[in-house]
């Protein structure tokens, strides 16, 4: 989490916030977001966390217009955007860039390690941690659910949509696609993922794709396995969500 959440402070110049305020603020957010059964008390940390993020941003504004940088925050104020939309820009990357790079850590570490054929494979050179991620990423597909707004009448297999309709793409269903992915249900960091879509497509392919993809394969899983040589489970691992999946425990043990 905490390399997470000091990665997505320096991308985007919030770095006057706590790493432990941009995890809390984005669990608020992607709660909020999921929150179909209108639950005020999520509601209200979803606000709270909405709120929080704009302090930190007000707070920023006069020192990266004095100095700007590459953060996300300087370059959307450098451009000329509105304000309304670098905030909300700034929302949507925390939102979407904290909680699935830091689950996906833990997820790919619990897939090695169940499954030490696939370690030693990578420990040999014969597969990398980029194919571990892409793989982990088809299996568990940490955002599992985007939901969309029918825009004009269309029939697709029989099924009449009309203007104004909620559907969901579930993005989980189609990672594991028979048709496409021979045992789907399983992990192997050998298979071909390029039908996969955990990142989306098309316009609305996930911007930070490449930043999770260095985050985690190049950085995190890297020093992880490097360092702990011995690394494994002490405890079953849990998995929840649907509209935003991953581990929610990794109960290990090593050896110093």
């Amino acid at each position: 989490m905490p390399l997470s959440a000091q990665s997505l402070k320096s991308m985007t110049g919030l770095v006057n916030m706590r790493f432990e305020d941009m995890d809390a603020w984005s669990q608020g957010m992607i709660d909020g977001i999921a929150n179909y059964i209108g639950d005020p008390e999520v509601e209200k940390r979803c606000h709270a966390a909405t709120e929080g993020i704009d302090a930190a941003i007000d707070d920023m504004l006069p020192v990266l217009r004095k100095n700007p940088d590459q953060s996300l925050l300087s370059v959307m104020l450098e451009a000329g955007m509105a304000l309304d939309s670098v905030r909300a820009n700034i929302k949507l990357t925390i939102s979407g860039g904290q909680n699935e790079p830091r689950d996906a850590i833990a997820g790919c570490i619990w897939a090695l390690v169940t499954h030490p054929e696939q370690l030693a494979a990578v420990r040999r050179g014969e597969v990398s941690f980029q194919q571990v991620f892409v793989e982990y990423c088809r299996w568990v597909s940490p955002i599992g659910m985007s939901p969309r707004r029918v825009a004009k009448s269309h029939a697709f297999a029989g099924v009449t949509f009309e203007p104004e309709e909620r559907i969901f793409f579930m993005f989980s269903s189609a990672n594991r696609d028979e048709t496409y992915f021979d045992g789907a249900d399983r992990f192997d960091a050998t298979r071909d993922t390029q039908k996969s879509m955990p990142f989306g497509a098309g316009p609305h392919f996930c911007a930070g794709a490449a930043a999770s993809r260095s985050m985690v394969a190049e950085v995190a899983l890297p020093m992880i396995f490097d360092r702990l040589t011995d690394l494994q489970l002490n405890g079953d691992v849990e998995v929840g969500g649907w509209a935003f999946r991953g581990p929610l425990n990794l109960p290990a043990a090593w050896t110093v």
